[in-house]
Order: structure tokens, then C-alpha cells, then sequence
């Protein structure tokens, strides 16, 4: 219906004040004029629009309320309701006008909604439909990200971030959501390259600093790690999360001066709760346990829990308290749990123990012919042993050795079980062994072997895979580092480990005992079956007289002793960061306080017992 005359000018000038920037004037004109009428409803539509404008949700529901009585076909008018209903958090109201809808302004509204309420299913059909109609939406992307994210599902929320960035190159946020998903997927390289273009459009985003910084440290570029932090900390000083992460990063790498100096230079006054973390850990690693504790006590719950907890703990075990110790790395597994992505598919041990299943001599004598040893490249020595049984003070002291070269915890075997894919063992040829041997060692020189040394790799549940390293490598050595079993299965459930696929097993105690229980199953099958060529250095031992037990096991290797294999405090200043949850212990005179130390636990651990005792009987331990 034409506007009569007498309006036409009120009009005009609220759609120009409307315009030109002027919510308040155009308002004002408009609420003159409007009526639950065809004549006043351009002016309730301009009312309603400007209100929403001005941040007045409810004045602004009031008038398009009005409006689609007027029209209730209008499905423009809808959407404009419904986001003002929105605005004024009426969200059921506004869902109702969006559930279902085809247009892209209220499929956003339900999608958002939904997402709100956890109702992601919904939520990512909704956004498909606002992106079937605007494929080019780059905030519907980067929510639709966001949704798959939370579910642990990383390849498609990659792909919808990517998109977000495709559309809107210019906004960091979509850039630190994805570099986010990447640092969960444990995609370093990926993860490095979005946060160095973030960098590039946003170097003047603190926040798009620090994640730099923290895709360099998880690729292992420490120093340049360090620095960023360090030119982030003195251009933003107020306290903030370059801060507590530069610090981290100091601690991390044994840094304990660096860090002491870092926060003497802040001022007390203008630190806000979150620096007690940071006192708490120099504390802990200075030794003065009852200042870490009260500064523990201090950490606000802005502090991720996962770090929180793992704190609170290791500063309760060095005070003796055990109750409270365990309580804490309990919270800490919950955590990491609750932030974890849901698991699908069998479990590490399932998967042990599925391999176990199918390791019959019957299978082994189907092998063909071992390979022929090539003189010129010998076959590896694997240390192995359950996590936390000493492994990385053993490889740091065979690091003294200088005919040796260790790699820590480099994933040259699990490539070469990728290869292999679902190919029976005993159906590889010769020929395809011989090929899988050399993709080994071209993985271990690209990570840092240098193609002379004997070769020493350290992946501690590798003792799960001997028959795979028996096939390619028969001539290759085991070191079995020993532990007892309940001090073995307790430590793994207090360390604080990045939660890969086998790492999961150790937030639950019972999961932890039953992993051990499988792992340690499969390494006396594979030496059943197979004639493997294993030496067994104890922990307990090497503690107390690391020559003692040294001593047999450089002879076994057929090497000379050298005194440097004993100055394992020194290779551990010089060597490159520790990939372990052994980091902070490493550079540390040997102690003894971690031998028996179940014993404290022995009500905690009680209901795991009956499945370690029988592996402690075993290995001669007398309790």
C-alpha cells in the first residue's frame, strides 16, 4: 500500500537519520509516527531496527513484535524479531521463530542457539543451511569449526576453519581457532605455518604472539620460542598470558635462574592472582616445598586445571602428603579427560592385546627368511620399558657413551607400522622388509640420527611392538628398563602427559595397571616366540649404584666404559629439550626418594594391586 502523502516526508527523513548513523533521531521520528497500521508500519520497522541499534532489545521487540502481527508472512520481519528477541535473551522464543527456517538470517539465529545449548547436531544442520545459501558466511564457518572441534573431530573442523580464513583472511581470531585444533590434533607443522600468517596480519595481536610462540615450542624451536615471549612480555608488560606461558616455557626447559630473574623484575602490586602459578613452580623447583604450597593454595581457577592440579599434586608428594597428592592427580586426569577429544575405536591396551592374541608360533614359523644383516649399517638397539621406569635417565646417561647416538621418542616405528598398514607380518618378503628398513632409517636421519653412530632408539612402549622390530631388524638389541610395577603405575597416573592414543590408558588407575598388565604380557610373548637379544637394567639399581648396573650393560653391548656415562646431570644441561614428563627430574642429582614410594599409596592403590603384585613377584621384587 503507497505510503499517504503526509508521511512520505516523516519517512524519508527516518530512513535518512537511520543512514547517516543517527539510531536516535531515526527512533525518536519513527516511534512519532508508528502504529499497528499499514500507514505506521515503515515507521515500526524503522523504530525496531534503530532501538536494536541503540542496544535497546526490549523497546526494539516491541515494535517488530507490532510489525509481524501486521505482516506474519514477512519472513524478513521474522528474522529482524527474532534477533532482537535474541538481543533482549528471550532465546526460546527466537528459536521458535527460527527452528526450521530456510533463510540464512534465522538459520544463523537457530544455529547459534543450538550451539549455545550444546545441541550440536542440530546446530551443524542448521549452518548448512545458512551455508548452502551464503557459502562465502566466514563466521558460520568458523562456528561450524568451533562444533566439530568440541567433538573431536579435527579433519572437518580443519577443513570448515579453513574456509572461515578463505573468506576472511583479515580476522585473527579464525586463525588462532584453527591453530587451536591443530595444537589438539598434535599437527606442529600445520599448526606453525597458521600461526606465522596470523603473525603476518595481525603483528601487533598479543594473542596472535603468544600462539606463535607456543607453535614454535611445539615444534621444538625453543629459542625463538623464548624470544618472541621475551619482545611480547617487555612491548604488552601488563601481566598476561605471554607471561605465564614465557615462564612455563623457562621452567620447561630448566631455566630455574631465568625464571627467578623474570619474576623478581615484575611489580608484585600489578600482578594479578595467576602469578602465584608461576611462583608456585620456582618454589617447587627450588626446593622450598612450603612456600610452593602456599603459593599453590593461591592459583585461581583461571589456571587451566590440568596445569593446577599437576602442581597442587607434585607439591603434596614432596611434602609427604599422599591423600592429598592423589586427590589432585585425579582432578588433573579429569581434566584432561573433559578436554580431550571422545575416543573412538579400541583402546591402546584392546589393541595389545589384540596383537598378543595372534602371536603363535604357528604364526612366527610362517615367516619368511630373516634379512641377510648388511655390515655396513647395524641394527638398532631399543630401549624400552613401561613410561616412567627410567628410560629417559638411561638414555641420558648412554648419551655419555660417544660410539652411541640416541634419538628420544621419535616416531620412526610407528611410520613403519603405518607402512606396513593391515599386511601380516608374516606375509612381508624379504624384499619388503628390506625396503621398510630403509624408510626406518631415512626417518631416523630426518630426526637428527647422523647415519654413523650405532643407533639407540628410546620409545618406551615400543617393548609392545617386538615382533615388528624382530622382522626388520633380528640382530637388533632391547635394554629393558625395570621398574616396580605399582611405582611404575603410579607415576604414569601422576604424570601430567599430552594425552596421545596410548597416554589416555594413565588417566584412570585401574586402565593404567591393566595397560601394564598387557604391555608387559606382550614383551615376554614376542620373547617366547622370537630370539630376541635383551638386557634388563633395573631402576631401583641404577640409583643407587649407576656403575654397578652400567657396567653389565656396556659390556653386553660389547663397548668400551666411559666415565661420562655417569655424568648424566652435565648431558642433560647440554642435550636438547627432554620430550618426557621427566624434564624437571632429569637434571637433578640421582635420588632414591621415587623407589617405594607405592608404598605411601598402598591404600590408593589396593584395588589395582592384585593385577601388579603378581608382576613385581615375578620380576624378584619382595613386596
Amino acid at each position: 500500500m503507497n505510503q499517504p502523502a503526509a508521511l512520505a516526508p516523516a519517512l524519508a527523513e527516518a530512513i535518512r537519520l537511520r543512514q547517516t548513523g543517527d539510531a536516535a533521531g531515526a527512533l525518536a521520528l519513527a516511534e512519532a509516527h508508528a502504529a499497528a497500521s499499514e500507514a505506521g508500519a515503515p515507521f515500526l520497522a524503522i523504530a525496531g531496527l534503530a532501538a536494536l541499534e541503540l542496544g535497546d532489545a526490549t523497546r526494539a521487540v516491541a515494535h517488530l513484535e507490532a510489525l509481524a502481527k501486521l505482516r506474519p508472512g514477512d519472513v524478513e520481519i521474522r528474522a529482524d524479531l527474532a534477533k532482537a528477541l535474541l538481543a533482549a535473551g528471550r532465546e526460546d522464543e527466537a528459536l521458535a521463530l527460527a527452528d526450521g527456517a530456510q533463510l540464512p538470517a534465522l538459520a544463523r539465529i537457530e544455529a547459534w542457539v543450538r550451539q549455545q545449548r550444546g545441541e550440536h547436531a542440530a546446530a551443524v544442520a542448521a549452518y548448512a543451511r545458512v551455508l548452502q545459501a551464503e557459502p562465502a558466511d566466514a563466521a558460520s564457518w568458523n562456528n561450524l569449526g568451533n562444533i566439530h572441534a568440541a567433538a573431536g573431530r579435527f579433519d572437518p573442523a580443519i577443513i570448515a576453519l579453513e574456509q572461515a580464513i578463505t573468506h576472511r583472511p583479515d580476522e585473527p581470531k579464525m586463525y588462532l581457532n584453527l591453530a587451536d585444533v591443530l595444537r589438539r590434533a598434535d599437527r606442529g607443522a600445520p599448526r606453525l605455518k597458521v600461526a606465522r600468517d596470523a603473525a603476518e596480519i595481525a603483528p601487533d595481536d598479543r594473542a596472535v604472539q603468544t600462539e606463535l610462540a607456543m607453535a614454535l615450542a611445539h615444534n621444538e624451536l625453543l629459542d625463538e620460542a623464548i624470544a618472541v615471549l621475551e619482545a611480547a612480555t617487555q612491548r604488552w608488560p601488563e601481566f598476561g598470558e605471554s607471561h605465564l606461558e614465557l615462564g612455563r616455557l623457562y621452567e620447561a626447559t630448566n631455566r630455574t635462574e631465568a625464571l627467578a630473574a623474570f619474576l623478581a623484575a615484575l611489580d608484585p602490586a600489578a600482578c594479578p592472582p595467576e602469578v602465584a602459578f608461576l611462583h608456585a613452580w620456582l618454589a617447587q623447583r627450588e626446593g622450598r616445598f612450603e612456600d610452593a604450597a602456599r603459593y599453590a593454595e593461591a592459583i585461581p581457577a583461571t589456571i587451566h586445571p590440568i596445569r593446577r592440579e599437576a602442581l597442587i599434586g607434585n607439591i603434596a608428594e614432596r611434602l609427604g602428603d599422599a591423600p592429598r597428592a592423589f586427590a589432585a592427580f585425579a582432578r588433573m586426569n579429569a581434566a584432561a579427560i573433559a578436554e580431550a577429544p571422545p575416543r573412538r575405536g579400541p583402546s591402546f591396551r584392546a589393541e595389545v592385546e589384540a596383537d598378543c592374541a595372534r602371536w603363535t608360533t604357528e604364526w612366527a614359523a610362517r615367516w619368511a627368511p630373516p634379512l641377510t644383516p648388511d655390515p655396513a649399517r647395524r641394527d638398532p638397539v631399543f630401549l624400552v620399558g613401561f613410561p616412567r621406569s627410567g628410560t629417559t635417565l638411561l638414555d641420558t646417561m648412554l648419551m655419555g657413551l660417544p660410539d652411541l647416538a640416541v634419538l628420544e621418542e621419535q616416531p620412526m616405528v610407528a611410520e613403519v607400522l603405518r607402512m606396513i598398514g593391515k599386511v601380516d607380518l608374516a606375509d612381508l618378503t624379504s624384499d619388503q622388509c628390506g625396503q621398510l628398513r630403509e624408510a626406518y632409517f631415512a626417518s631416523a636421519m630426518q630426526h637428527g640420527w647422523d647415519g654413523t653412530r650405532w643407533l639407540v632408539d628410546k620409545h618406551p612402549l615400543n617393548m609392545a611392538r617386538a615382533p615388528v622390530i624382530h622382522r626388520l631388524f633380528p640382530n637388533a638389541r632391547f635394554i629393558l628398563a625395570e621398574r616396580h610395577p605399582a611405582d611404575v603405575v603410579l607415576s604414569c597416573f601422576m604424570a601430567n602427559f599430552t594425552l596421545n592414543h596410548a597416554m589416555r590408558s594413565f588417566t584412570d588407575l585401574e586402565e593404567a595397571a591393566l595397560t601394564y598388565d598387557a604391555v608387559f604380557r606382550a614383551w615376554h610373548r614376542g620373547g617366547e616366540i622370537f630370539p630376541l637379544a635383551a638386557h634388563t637394567v633395573r631402576y631401583e639399581r641404577l640409583v643407587e649404584d649407576p656403575a654397578g648396573e652400567l657396567q653389565p650393560l656396556v659390556a653386553w653391548l660389547g663397548l668400551e666404559w666411559n666415565d661420562r656415562l655417569l655424568a648424566h646431570e652435565e648431558t642433560a644441561r647440554t642435550r636438547s629439550r627432554v620430550r618426557t614428563a621427566s624434564y624437571a627430574q632429569i637434571g637433578e642429582k640421582l635420588y632414591t626418594r621415587a623407589s617405594g614410594r607405592w608404598q605411601r599409596y598402598s591404600d590408593q592403590l589396593a584395588p589395582v594391586m592384585p593385577i601388579l603384585a603378581p608382576w613385581a613377584e615375578r620380576m624378584g621384587y619382595d613386596s
